[in-house]
């Protein structure tokens, strides 16, 4: 019998770089079924169209079967990839646009954003671990990942591996600023997802002098990725000696960017849903064509050949070195054992192996230990819908500085997605 991956969301407009990623690899999965879900039944058959028209333009070894009911893509499945997004960017809007009518950042994976979508992405994947094969793997894309592999890790059995292709960027966004290869460089980001920190950074394999290289390190105006914020996070990690993810400017600099938020005048999900029907159109003319190029802009190649490097190498039993969310199992001595942790892990078939990080840096291990409490609560609440606990992990986050405003977060969230929150 076949191996057989499924993946749910497919018809994300990531799905372009998730079928790259699949070609990338394409002689280590030879003969794969991959089963196909979403929802949209029409962007569904969109991407199967595409993507069988990629597989063939390549030779690939690959087949694609489409499913519109649940339970029929996950069977037989021994890796369920999971990258889509329920209520789809209207949902975001809601989750960026609510925050930020308080004061308070609106984002779609950090803070209260954040929290109201893994309201909405937690119950479906507790019903997708509920349905999988047992023994299935659950690799996770879906936002935000720190709270939903949590959810799924303490709330069932399933197996879960929580991704995100953050620190990829990241690391290349500090190459640049150091004036370092990207290519040769590799750093330990360790803590949680978009709240991760380094200070080992090696070239080579020798490590490097971080201190060294901060104390020379010119704060850029603008740079060459202004998207990732570079000057502020060349200040930042002058300031606290060591590398921040780019997600950092939300905490050092969340009433700035509140401001800048309100300013720009719409939300990102906005700008998102303006582009999209074209974005889908050039899709749809690629799918016809012999040797389809479809479009880069949501995921382009990195973000699907991360995603299908850690499922062949669970598959496979690779043993390769991704940084990864799992359970912590004493990796971040800071942190609780069963706090689900971002960090450089070993993984094959036997899932992640967390790589021993020692402590979290004492300049960020409040923040951090701040943040984690937050998320294991806001996971119980999105698992069980109670009220009193979505309120506490609302008051937990950094970003909200009184009780008044979480409730009123809270309370004008849950209404908006009320259609999304059964639990609730």
């Amino acid at each position: 019998m076949s191996t057989r991956i499924a993946i749910i969301g497919a018809g994300s407009g990531y799905m372009p770089g998730v079928i790259r990623g699949l070609l990338h690899r394409a002689a280590d999965l030879r003969g794969v079924e991959l089963s196909f879900y979403d929802p949209d039944g029409d962007h569904l058959a969109l991407m199967a169209r595409l993507a069988t028209a990629m597989f063939a333009a390549r030779d690939a070894d690959l087949t694609v079967v489409a499913h519109t009911d649940l339970k029929a893509a996950l069977d037989g499945a021994s890796c369920v990839f999971t990258t889509f997004r329920p209520g789809g960017m209207t949902a975001r809007h809601l989750d960026e646009s609510i925050p930020l009518s308080y004061g308070v950042v609106g984002q779609e994976t950090a803070g209260p954003g954040g929290f109201l979508m893994a309201c909405r992405s937690v119950p479906v994947l507790l019903e997708i671990a509920r349905l999988a094969d047992p023994g299935a793997w659950i690799v996770n894309y879906t936002n935000p990942t720190s709270i939903v592999t949590d959810a799924v890790a303490r709330h069932t059995d399933a197996k879960i591996i929580g991704l995100c292709d953050q620190y990829i960027g990241d690391t290349e966004m500090w190459a640049d600023l150091l004036g370092l290869p990207f290519d040769r460089l590799e750093a330990d980001w360790i803590g949680l997802n978009h709240a991760t920190w380094a200070t080992r950074l090696r070239l080579d394999g020798t490590e490097l002098d971080l201190t060294s290289a901060l104390d020379g390190l010119e704060i850029p105006d603008g740079g060459a990725t202004p998207w990732r914020d570079p000057s502020r996070m060349a200040s930042l990690a002058k300031a606290l000696g060591l590398l921040p993810n780019s997600y950092a400017k939300y905490y050092f600099f969340h009433d700035q960017v509140v401001g800048e938020l309100r300013d720009k005048g719409t939300t990102r999900a906005q700008d998102i849903l303006a582009m999209l029907p074209a974005y889908y159109s050039q899709i749809a003319a690629e799918a016809a064509k012999r040797e389809p190029d479809p479009n880069r802009d949501r995921g382009g190649g990195e973000h699907g050949e991360f995603a299908i490097d850690v499922i062949c190498a669970l598959l496979r039993d690779e043993r390769r070195r991704f940084i990864v969310n799992t359970r912590n199992d004493g990796a971040i001595s800071s942190l609780d054992a069963d706090a689900t942790v971002e960090v450089p892990a070993l993984v094959g078939r036997s899932g992640p192996v967390p790589l021993v990080m020692g402590p979290l840096p004492g300049s960020v291990r409040g923040l951090t230990q701040a943040i984690q409490s937050y998320e294991r609560l806001a996971a119980d609440a999105a698992a069980t819908g109670s009220r009193r606990t979505a309120l506490q992990a609302l008051m937990a986050h950094p970003f909200i500085r009184n009780k008044e405003t979480a409730e009123q977060i809270l309370h004008d969230g849950l209404a908006a997605h009320a259609a999304y929150l059964p639990q609730f």
